[in-house]
C-alpha cells in the first residue's frame, strides 16, 4: 500500500510539473508564431498530427510485446503509459524523467521488474534504429553534399562514436545492464557494498530478461522490433510530410538529411525542452547548405514543436485520466475491505 501511496504522489507532482513546463513552452513560442506556422501547414498539420498518434499507438505495441512473455495487461494501460511518459520526456531537460512516469503507471497492473525490463528494451532497440538510421545517412549526406571541411569531419567522427557506442551498448547488456550500474556506483561508493549485493539479487531478473533483446525465436521480441521499425516509419513519414507542409523543396538530399542528421539535431537538442534555441540555429544553417532557404529550417523547427505540444497535451489528459482512474479504484477497494462481510 505504501509503495501504491508513493506512486501515487510521483505521478501527480511529474504531472504537475509537465502541465507548468508545457505553459512556459507555449508562453515562450508565442501565440502569433504559433498560428502561423498552423496555417502555413494547414490542413496538413491535422495529418501530421494523426501520423504523429499513429507512432505513438507503435511504440506503447512494442512495449506491449516485450510484455507478453511475462504477463498480459490490456494494451489501452500499456498506451497510457507510454504516451504519458512520452509528454513528460518532452517537457522536461535531459528528456529522461519520462521513463519512471512509465515504470510507475505499468507497475499498477505488472510487476515492477517486468515493467523496467520492458521499457529498457523498447529504449535500446529505438536507440538501435536511431543510430542505425544516422549510421547510413549521415555518410549519405556527406556524399552527396559538399559540406565544408570541419562539417564533414565532425559528421565522419560522429559516426564512428556511434558505432562505439552501439557495441558498447551491446557488450554492456550481455554483461548486465543494470548490474554493472550497480557495480559502478559500489566502486565509487555511492552506494554500500552490502547495498550493492542486495540489489545485484533483486535484478536479476531484468539483466535475465535484457539479455534476451535480440532473440528472434522471442514472439515478445518479434512484436517489439515490428512496434518500433512501425513507430520509425511513422515517425520518418510525419518528418516528410512536415517538409512538405512547409514548402520544402524536397530534394533526395534534403529528405536523407532530415531523417538521419535531424535524428542528431533532435538528440542533442533534448538537453532542453522542444530544444528551444539550439534546434532553431542548427537546423538554420543545416538547411540552408542543403538548398533550401535558411528560413525554411526555422519553419520546420516550429511546426516539429508543435507537434511535439501536441503529443505533450494528449499525455497530460491521458495521464490526469489514467491517475483518476487509478485513485478512484484503489478508494473503490480500499472502501471494499473495509466494509464488514
Amino acid at each position: 500500500m505504501a509503495a501504491r501511496r508513493a506512486s501515487t504522489i510521483f505521478n501527480v507532482v511529474v504531472l504537475l510539473i509537465g502541465a507548468v513546463a508545457l505553459g512556459l513552452l507555449l508562453h515562450n513560442l508565442g501565440w502569433d508564431s504559433t498560428r502561423r506556422a498552423i496555417l502555413h501547414t494547414g490542413l496538413w498539420f491535422a495529418v501530421i498530427a494523426a501520423i504523429d498518434l499513429a507512432s505513438v499507438s507503435c511504440d506503447a505495441f512494442a512495449v506491449h510485446g516485450f510484455l507478453r512473455p511475462r504477463v498480459r495487461v490490456a494494451y489501452w494501460k500499456v498506451f497510457a503509459a507510454q504516451v504519458s511518459g512520452l509528454a513528460i520526456n518532452r517537457l522536461t531537460p535531459a528528456n529522461s524523467l519520462g521513463e519512471p512516469v512509465k515504470v510507475t503507471m505499468l507497475s499498477r497492473h505488472v510487476p515492477t521488474n517486468v515493467a523496467v525490463s520492458a521499457i529498457v528494451m523498447f529504449n535500446l532497440t529505438t536507440i538501435y534504429f536511431g543510430i542505425a538510421a544516422i549510421v547510413i545517412g549521415v555518410p549519405l549526406t556527406a556524399l552527396m553534399l559538399e559540406l565544408p571541411h570541419r562539417v564533414a569531419v565532425v559528421v565522419w567522427i560522429g559516426m564512428f562514436v556511434l558505432i562505439g557506442l552501439a557495441i558498447a551498448i551491446a557488450v554492456i547488456v550481455r554483461r548486465g545492464a543494470v548490474a554493472t550500474l550497480i557495480d559502478l556506483s559500489t566502486k565509487l561508493r555511492v552506494i554500500s557494498v552490502e547495498r550493492g549485493a542486495r540489489w545485484r539479487l533483486e535484478i536479476a531478473e531484468i539483466d535475465t530478461r535484457l539479455r534476451e533483446l535480440g532473440d528472434a525465436q522471442s514472439s515478445g521480441f518479434k512484436r517489439g522490433l515490428l512496434g518500433v521499425l512501425g513507430s520509425r516509419v511513422f515517425n520518418w513519414t510525419g518528418t516528410v510530410a512536415v517538409l512538405y507542409a512547409a514548402n520544402i523543396p524536397m530534394t533526395a538530399s534534403l529528405v536523407i538529411a532530415s531523417l538521419s542528421v535531424g535524428i542528431l539535431i533532435t538528440w542533442m537538442s533534448n538537453v532542453i525542452p522542444l530544444g528551444l534555441g539550439l534546434a532553431d540555429g542548427t537546423n538554420y544553417a543545416l538547411y540552408g547548405l542543403l538548398g533550401a532557404s535558411p528560413e525554411a529550417g526555422l519553419v520546420f523547427t516550429m511546426v516539429n514543436r508543435l507537434r511535439t505540444v501536441v503529443l505533450a497535451m494528449l499525455g497530460l489528459a491521458i495521464m490526469t485520466l489514467a491517475n483518476f482512474v487509478h485513485r478512484s479504484r484503489t478508494e473503490h477497494e480500499r472502501v471494499t475491505r473495509a466494509e464488514p462481510r
